[in-house]
C-alpha cells in the first residue's frame, strides 16, 4: 500500500484537502485534491474534487466538519486510497504568534497555543482547530502538523514588526505585525530564485500575493524582512473585500455615527469592522470583489472601472516601491495568486506604475496563464529586475514540512526537492 501525506485547510464552512504519494526518494506527488462547501448549511453543502484529470461535484449534506472528514474518506477510498495509507496531517494554521516561527508537531501544548490565538484571529484560528481536532479523532495515533502562515515572517526586524503604541499593547496584548500568506511568500521566491538561477540565500525579490486576500513581502537574501499584512490580515493592499491601510481614526468616526444614528455603541463597532472586513476592498469601490469583472468593463472603457483598477494597482505599486527602497540587489518581483497570476492587466498597471524601474513588458509572455514566465525587465539602482509570475503551491509545502516533520520526525526542510533546476 503506497503512503500518503493528507494536507488541510479548515474553513469557517468549508475544508480543502490535498492528498499526495510518498514517493521512494521521499519526494511526493499529488494526487487528489478537493473542497467540501458550505458546511453547516445541509441543503446547499456539496463537495467537488479532481483526481486523474477528472472532476466531480455533487450536493451532500454536511452539518459539520466532521461530517465533511468523514465524506472525504468516503471520495478516497472509492478512488483507491486507503484511510490506513495516511501516515501524517498537514494543517494549515493561520496564526502562530512569536512563539511558532516554524512548522512544528501538533502536540497538546501546541493546540493550546493555537486555542491561546483564538482572540488574535478570531475568523481563521478556531475553525483551524476543529479540522485538527477532528482529524485527531477520526485518525488516532497519525501525526499531525501545524504549518503556520505567519512562520516565514518570523525573521522580520523590531523595525518592521513594531507599531508605535504603548508597550503595555505590545508586551500584553501581543500587538505587533505577524504578516500572512507566509507559505506562498515562501514558494514563489524561492521558485523565482531557481528561475533566476540564484542561490536562495543570496536572493532578494518582492512577491505579490494578490487573490481575494493579498499581502506584499520583501524577501531578502531568502528571508523575510518586511510584509504588508500586520497583526491582522486586514492591513496593506487593497483586497476582494478587505479594506486594506486606512487612517485608524476612520473606525472610531463611522461607528460614531451608526450611534448617532441610534444603533447601539457595540452593535456600531461589529458592523463598522465587519464592513471593512467583508464590504470593503473592491467590493466596496465597485460593487463586486472580481477583479476580471472590473478589469473587463476597464479595458471596454468604463472610467469609473479604470480608475478603480489604478486605485489598486497604485497601492500595490506603492508598496513594491517602498520594499525596494529599502533593500540592496533586488533581483525581482514576483506575481502570484488568483489575481496575480490570471490578471494580466493589473501587472501591466503596476509595472507601469513603478516607473524608477522602467519595465520593458512582454505583453505576449505577460498574457500567459498558468506558467512560471519572465513577463519583464527593469533596471533598479544599477540591477537588473525581472518581473515573473509564479503559480503558487502552497499545499506543496504542506506536503513537504509534513513529510519531514511528521513522517521522518526530521525538521522542515531548509530546501525542498522543488528548489532543484
Amino acid at each position: 500500500m503506497k503512503k500518503t501525506i493528507l494536507s488541510l485547510n479548515c474553513g469557517s464552512s468549508s475544508l480543502k484537502f490535498n492528498i499526495f504519494n510518498i514517493n521512494e526518494d521521499m519526494t511526493v506527488t499529488p494526487i487528489l485534491n478537493g473542497i467540501a462547501e458550505e458546511i453547516g448549511n445541509i441543503r446547499r453543502s456539496t463537495m467537488r474534487f479532481s483526481f486523474n484529470g477528472e472532476k466531480c461535484k455533487y450536493p451532500i449534506s454536511l452539518e459539520t466538519h466532521e461530517d465533511a472528514l468523514t465524506e472525504m474518506f468516503e471520495v478516497f477510498l472509492k478512488n483507491g486510497i486507503e484511510k490506513e495509507s495516511i501516515c501524517a496531517v498537514g494543517h494549515r494554521i493561520v496564526h502562530g504568534g512569536p512563539i511558532y516561527t516554524k512548522s512544528t508537531l501538533i502536540t497538546n501544548d501546541v493546540k493550546e497555543h493555537i486555542k491561546a490565538l483564538f482572540s488574535v484571529a478570531p475568523l481563521h484560528n478556531p475553525q483551524n482547530y476543529i479540522g485538527v481536532e477532528v482529524t485527531e479523532k477520526l485518525l488516532p495515533g497519525v501525526p499531525n502538523v501545524a504549518v503556520f502562515d505567519t512562520a516565514f515572517h518570523g525573521t522580520m526586524g523590531y523595525e518592521a514588526f513594531r507599531y508605535a503604541i504603548p508597550a503595555k499593547w505590545y508586551q500584553d496584548f501581543l500587538v505587533r505585525r505577524y504578516g500572512f500568506h507566509g507559505t506562498s511568500h515562501l514558494y514563489v521566491s524561492k521558485r523565482a530564485a531557481v528561475l533566476l538561477k540564484t542561490p536562495y540565500d543570496q536572493f532578494t525579490c518582492v512577491t505579490a500575493h494578490l487573490g481575494n486576500g493579498s499581502s506584499i513581502t520583501k524577501v531578502e537574501n531568502g528571508k523575510s524582512k518586511d510584509t504588508s499584512m500586520g497583526f491582522t490580515p486586514l492591513e496593506g493592499v487593497i483586497m476582494g473585500t478587505r479594506c486594506g491601510d486606512i487612517d485608524p481614526a476612520i473606525i472610531a468616526h463611522v461607528a460614531g455615527r451608526y450611534a448617532e444614528e441610534g444603533m447601539d455603541k457595540c452593535d456600531a463597532y461589529e458592523k463598522t469592522t465587519k464592513m471593512l472586513n467583508k464590504d470593503s476592498g473592491l467590493k466596496g469601490l465597485a460593487g463586486t470583489n472580481l477583479m476580471q469583472d472590473i478589469r473587463a468593463k476597464a479595458i471596454e472603457g468604463d472610467e469609473e472601472s479604470m480608475q478603480i483598477v489604478d486605485i489598486y494597482c497604485y497601492r500595490i505599486a506603492k508598496y513594491i516601491g517602498e520594499y525596494a527602497c529599502t533593500t540592496n540587489n533586488l533581483k525581482a518581483i514576483v506575481f502570484t495568486a488568483g489575481v496575480g497570476e490570471n490578471e494580466w492587466f493589473v501587472r501591466q498597471r503596476v509595472l507601469e506604475m513603478l516607473k524608477a524601474f522602467a519595465f520593458e513588458i512582454d505583453n505576449e509572455a505577460n498574457k500567459i496563464r498558468g506558467e512560471e514566465v519572465v513577463i519583464g525587465k527593469g533596471k533598479f539602482a544599477g540591477n537588473d529586475v525581472y518581473a515573473m509570475v509564479i503559480p503558487t503551491d502552497e499545499e506543496l509545502i504542506i506536503a513537504y514540512d509534513t513529510l519531514a516533520i511528521g513522517y521522518l520526525g526530521e525538521q522542515a526542510p531548509t530546501v525542498y526537492p522543488f528548489e532543484k533546476v
